[in-house]
């Protein structure tokens, strides 16, 4: 079990250190920050992001496609845009609107998503991005006709949803039953309708299909597959593909025995393993693109909020936030877990504090629902 001290060491190891007890993100004191911007808030490290985004582009010998529905804050999508070695993957209209805000070009975005609406379709037109990876047949006819009125043309990307699936994942969006793309055996139909419509650029495959994957061999599996699928939609379009989109949902540990995603295990057997078909005639010039949420963002940063109230009822001692399900609803355990497991908590301005056992750390909501966690190691704060 990860004592306070091992999570004190690893925070403060992350973000720049600590004094006199006190967490110094870049060496500021975690107080003047709180007092400066208010609470609660979100804290990044800015480069860590950045040396995240540098390394798995240079390791995998790909694109890195940002998704923006991990973090849409305009700061982190700026951040990402200004390195200029990742584009866009949106999935609303609002996602467009702050992919574009922050700096990403319009050639380097991707649109997906299940339920895009007429306004979405209409916007991502008008904006000229790379491709709507579209995940139905009926949606295909729709982007046509927004496209037709328009008088532009746009490029479109085929979410396809295998016959395989993806084992050793936390959740699966594909090889399975679900609202997502087109069945695999609609393929042909989906590249013969696409190609029937004038106003319709097909680009390539899309296929996502699991994320917090942490298993190396059933991903590169999951990768040949796409590629194999990939080399069939070019022979029925007649023509080399643009784009594949391998989708990515590499695993981010949470809590205590969570192993981290070899990712240089991984990109070796996927260089590898694409090296084998980037020589195909049917791939030449092709974009592979991997687009990446958590993966990206998530171990660079803390949410950080104010104790307003400590008080012991019945023998057990809250301490009660600013802040709390209203902000961050998954580490109050409200996103649909089956077991809910606290994150890591520290007192930021006591973090070499003698912890106390059993502490309860709830939010300001009026619901039971809004609690960090009921049996918290945790040196006790002040109000």
């Amino acid at each position: 079990m990860l004592t306070q001290t091992d999570k004190a060491n690893d925070l403060a190891g992350r973000f720049g250190g600590e004094s006199g007890g006190e967490f110094t993100p870049a060496g500021v004191p975690i107080s003047e920050l709180a007092q400066e911007y208010g609470t609660p808030f979100y804290l990044y490290h800015g480069e860590m992001i950045s040396e995240r985004v540098s390394r798995v582009r240079e390791t995998l010998g790909t694109e890195v496609s940002y998704s923006v529905k991990a973090n849409p804050s305009l700061g982190v999508c700026q951040l990402i845009a200004s390195e200029r070695e990742a584009g866009a993957e949106v999935a609303s209209s609002g996602e467009l609107a702050v992919a574009l805000a922050a700096g990403f070009e319009p050639e380097d975005i991707v649109f997906a998503g299940p339920g895009k609406t007429d306004d979405e379709l209409r916007r991502a037109v008008m904006e000229g991005i790379f491709a709507v990876n579209v995940e139905s047949l009926n949606e295909i006819d729709r982007l046509a006709g927004t496209a037709r009125e328009m008088g532009k043309g746009i490029g479109v990307g085929l979410r396809i949803n295998p016959e395989a699936q993806l084992m050793g994942s936390g959740m699966r969006m594909g090889g399975t039953v679900g609202q997502f793309g087109m069945d695999q055996a609609e393929l042909g139909e989906a590249v013969r309708k696409t190609l029937s419509h004038p106003e319709l650029v097909l680009r390539g495959v899309h296929v996502y299909t699991a994320t917090q994957v942490f298993e190396v061999e059933p991903l590169l599996e999951h990768c040949r597959n796409i590629l194999e699928i990939s080399l069939e939609t070019a022979d029925l379009a007649g023509h080399p593909l643009e784009m594949i989109d391998f989708g990515g949902g590499f695993g981010v540990p949470y809590f205590e025995k969570m192993t981290e995603f070899d990712l240089d295990s991984f990109a070796e057997g996927f260089r590898g393993l694409l090296s084998s078909y980037r020589r195909d005639p049917r791939l030449e010039g092709c974009r592979f693109l991997f687009e990446l949420g958590r993966y990206l963002v998530a171990d660079a940063g803390v949410y950080v909020t104010r104790v307003v109230d400590v008080k012991e009822t019945r023998g057990k001692i809250f301490v009660v936030t600013d802040g709390g399900m209203n902000h961050h609803l998954t580490a109050t355990g409200n996103m649909g877990q089956v077991f809910r497991k606290a994150y890591p908590l520290l007192n930021l301005t006591r973090m070499n504090g003698v912890p106390e056992e059993g502490i309860a750390v709830a939010g300001p909501c009026c619901t039971p629902l809004d609690t960090f966690g009921s049996n918290i190691p945790l040196a006790v704060p002040e109000a």
